[in-house]
This record gives structure tokens, sequence and C-alpha cells, in this order.
């Protein structure tokens, strides 16, 4: 297989715009996407820390709660879940300089927050800079730095602290922001895994680790740190997975009855993802989510080239070549309908796509 771009990095010249508004703004803010990630988390972590230890204000708001085997993170740095009503969280917004988003480059997915954030940039005084690394990105920020190359957003975080550092002269990691990073590059590389992860990702691993991370507490908290409401609802959702096309697709429904009869939450289901697709002849897993209010969060993975991003897109979502997601503004049992056909189409296309003669499997 052919990796493009392979070892890439960003030269210290297009980190500077970044650094500019970083170094001149006082009070900074961070934030992810809703349902957060390793990789959003750990990269505002690590920047948060760093940019702290520059004398700047840095606070942290992310639109949904940090799921539980993530909450480790928050031993480092304070993270705080924005609420619609929480007066003190809006004066926040308002008075920040500066907003990173992180690992999100659709200004919609920050969610609630986004029309505060609106708000506080029409009365001329926000800044805003979006760093990730998914595909097509939206053109929201002041500074946007969006390099699909990336394995993660936590690698193109790791390369600007390092600037910082080189910048300001001094070594701004620390054990706590280096295990942080760890945590953003190990989970979006599925585990040092996946096709993006690159010699220089291994390097950068190496790096974090003689910088004082713990890799075997960082995978240790993130993986086995299962509550038992998450295993009952993986037991429940396991008998009810269904394999379509002779086993080419793999789908679930996991309804809010599930929910509430294992007594879990909307990000336990983040698991169940990982063992749809771990039947061999299957291409494209789907797993659909009934959430409080009806609607449905779809997940979509793919083994090799087929583009389930493109299946994210068409319904408002967007993410990865092999992982994407989207939400639906419709009920589950009408979401069900709709994509259930386009699904079975879209990977029957991509297989006979694939397997002609014509297909270059080097592209």
């Amino acid at each position: 297989m052919i990796i493009p771009e392979l070892g890439r990095t960003l030269a210290s010249r297009d980190w500077q715009p970044v650094i500019a508004e970083m170094l001149q703004a006082e009070n900074i803010l961070l934030t992810t996407h809703e349902n957060s990630d390793g990789d959003g988390l750990g990269s505002e972590i690590a920047l948060a820390m760093a940019l702290k230890s520059l004398g700047k204000n840095v606070l942290i708001y992310n639109p949904t709660e940090v799921p539980a085997n993530y909450r480790f993170l928050k031993d480092f740095y304070d993270i705080r879940v924005f609420r619609d009503r929480d007066e003190e969280a809006i004066q926040d917004i308002c008075m920040s300089d500066l907003l990173v988003v992180l690992d999100a480059n659709l200004h919609d997915r920050t969610g609630n927050l986004w029309p505060h954030i609106g708000f506080a940039r029409e009365l001329g005084k926000l800044r805003i800079v979006c760093i990730d690394h998914h595909l097509e990105p939206e053109d929201f920020a002041d500074v946007m730095v969006c390099e699909k190359y990336a394995s993660s957003t936590g690698e193109l975080v790791c390369d600007l602290i390092n600037e910082l550092s080189a910048r300001n002269g001094r070594e701004l990691f620390t054990p706590d922001s280096a295990s942080a990073l760890y945590a953003a590059i190990m989970t979006d590389t599925g585990s040092f895994r996946f096709p993006k992860t690159t010699p220089y990702v291994y390097r950068l691993a190496g790096q974090l680790v003689e910088k004082g991370a713990n890799p075997e507490m960082v995978y240790d908290r993130i993986y086995n740190s299962l509550s038992p409401e998450a295993i009952k609802l993986l037991g429940l959702s396991l008998a009810s997975i269904r394999f379509l096309d002779n086993g080419l697709i793999s789908w679930l429904f996991i309804s809010r009855e599930m929910l509430e009869q294992t007594g879990s939450k909307l990000f336990d289901t983040d698991i169940i993802i990982r063992y749809l697709l771990s039947v061999p002849t299957v291409r494209v897993a789907v797993l659909l989510v009934e959430m409080q209010d009806g609607r449905a969060k779809v997940s979509f993975r793919s083994r090799g080239k087929i583009p389930v991003n493109q299946l994210a897109k068409q319904y408002g979502g967007g993410g990865h070549i092999n992982a994407a997601g989207c939400l639906l503004q419709m009920s589950a049992e009408k979401a069900q309908k709709v994509i259930f056909e386009e699904v079975r189409r879209f990977t029957r296309e991509q297989v006979d796509a694939q397997e002609s003669p014509l297909f270059d499997r080097h592209i």
C-alpha cells in the first residue's frame, strides 16, 4: 500500500500564524467536538497546559460530557461542560481573546457553544483558530491548520508545542501533557495500526514516552475501564447484530430502551463499533443509536479503501475514509429506513469497483 504524503510535517513558517495568535492573546478558550474522543480531549489538554505555562489564562469548555474511559484526563487539566444557561460560562466566552477549536473542522460540531461563540465574535474581540486533520474543512476560522496527512490532531498539536518550546527557549511538555497527547495519537491511530500511522508517528510516540508519557497507564485507563453498564449494553447489543449481503455489511440499532434497560449512556456505545468490524467478511459496519430526543446518531466504519466519509457527508456528517459519522435530524425509526438501502447500494458499488481490474489498488 502506498501511504500519501508519508512522513510529512509542517514547517515552522506554517505554524507562525497560529503562534502569533496565541502569543498575542491573554484569555484563551479551547474546545473540541460533541461526544469528545481521545484525540480531541488529549489535544486540548496538552495545548492548554503548554499555553498556561506561557502565562496565558486558559479555559476548556466542551459541548458534551467527557466519556467515562477518558475522565482520567481531567486529572491533568480542568474540563468544563458548557451549559446554555450558565452565565459564568457565557461570560468566559465573551471575555476570551482567542478560541482554539481542536479536532473539528465544521462549526456546528461545537454544538451548543457555537451561538455564543458567534455572539462573542460579533463583539469584535474574539479570534478563532482551528487545528484539525479531517477531510473537507469549513472556512469558519481566522486561522485554520487542517492537514489531512496527519494521523490525528494530536500529531499536529505535538508539533505545535515543539514549535512553541523552540520559540520560547524552554520545554513546554510535562509528563501529564505527554500522556494526554499519547492518548490522542494512540486512539486516533487505532493503537498504531491505521494506514496513517507513518514512521514519523512512531517516532513521535517514542518522543512523548521520553518526555514522561505513561503508555501502560493510558492504554489501561482507556480500554480497560468499562463500566458494568457498558458491559451489559455490549452483551445485549452483540445478540442484535445483523449481517447483510453475504456478510459484507454488519448492522446494529441500539434503542433508547436498550440504554435504559442496561443503565448505560450514549458514550458507552462507542466501544461497540469495534465488534461490528471484527468479522473478516465485513467491509462496512453501521451503528445507529437512538438518542434521548429521538434522533439517530450513526457511526460508519469500513475496511480498505471504502470511503464511508462519503456516506456520512450525504447526511450532514463527515470524518475519515474508514471512520465517519453523522447525526440525523429525524426519528431513529425513520433513519433506519432512510439509510438502509443506501448503505447496501453504496457498499455493493464500492466492492464491485474495487474488485474490478480497472481499479488502481495503489491509489
